[in-house]
């Protein structure tokens, strides 16, 4: 009788396949995870004017943008898609990024000393005195040529696009879900701010977790419409009270 090698053994067994859905489980994560650090990176923080002009002096400054307040499209209980708002002219709210990424913004002034529109025309209204003269320096620097800054705006738009496609696509392509069904997950996993309805689906659901308990009738789409909708709620309101704790340094809002 021949004896088995182990040579022979690990033949005939064969060596363990690879599963793709938990390697794309692990790169939606490290997705998720590179995401997550770069939005708190480059989130704004606030700052001082004085800032703004060391930045200059250091040649730190890479872009900058005027503005009125800060304006949020989508809801009250939903603080992660607000934009500066302006009407055109200098202040009081300056926003600038600077080479590393970062994006830091000033109160300068909203006082009446500044251009009245009315009286001049083609003149440009300031908001101050404060803002009149910052944006002198900001012209005058810009005139010299802006330095580049890191391309994290290009990572924030690709990085999501890149998750919501192969999230889409595993959606699809796997087997029903056993918690919910797939209209559940799609508005959980597309609903819930921070994509942390995505990292549910991810720790949860078939096939990433075989340990997923089969449900005698699977959660529909109108709950998770729901669930959503709680969940905005929910995390809005945590980043909130998180930022009044700890000060937007440590949890900035993402803009």
């Amino acid at each position: 009788m021949t004896p088995v090698t182990g040579d022979a053994v690990v033949r005939e067994v064969g060596r363990p396949k690879v599963s793709w859905w938990q390697v794309l489980r692990v790169a939606l994560v490290l997705g998720w995870v590179a995401w997550a650090g770069i939005t708190w990176w480059s989130a704004p923080r606030e700052s001082s004017a004085a800032q703004a002009r060391a930045d200059m002096a250091a040649g730190r400054l890479a872009y900058f943008e005027w503005g009125d307040r800060w304006e949020n499209d989508s809801g009250f209980f939903n603080p992660f898609q607000s934009g500066l708002q302006s009407s055109g002219g200098p202040g009081p709210v300056l926003l600038w990024h600077t080479t590393d990424g970062r994006q830091h913004y000033a109160a300068v002034d909203n006082g009446g000393a500044g251009t009245d529109p009315q009286l001049e025309e083609n003149t440009t209204f300031y908001s101050g005195p404060e803002a009149e003269a910052l944006d002198t320096e900001l012209r005058s620097y810009e005139a010299r040529g802006l330095p580049d800054e890191v391309p994290i705006r290009s990572a924030k738009k690709v990085l999501p696009l890149a998750g919501a496609l192969l999230f889409l696509w595993a959606l699809v392509s796997a087997t029903d879900p056993v918690t919910g069904n797939k209209w559940f997950w799609f508005w959980v996993a597309s609903s819930v701010p921070l994509g942390l309805g995505l990292l549910w689906w991810l720790a949860r659901e078939r096939p990433w977790s075989s340990r997923a308990a089969v449900r005698e009738k699977r959660l529909n789409g109108w709950t998770g419409f729901g669930l959503g909708l709680l969940g905005t709620l929910m995390v809005g309101l945590a980043v909130w009270g998180l930022r009044a704790l700890f000060g937007d340094a440590l949890v900035p809002v993402p803009r």
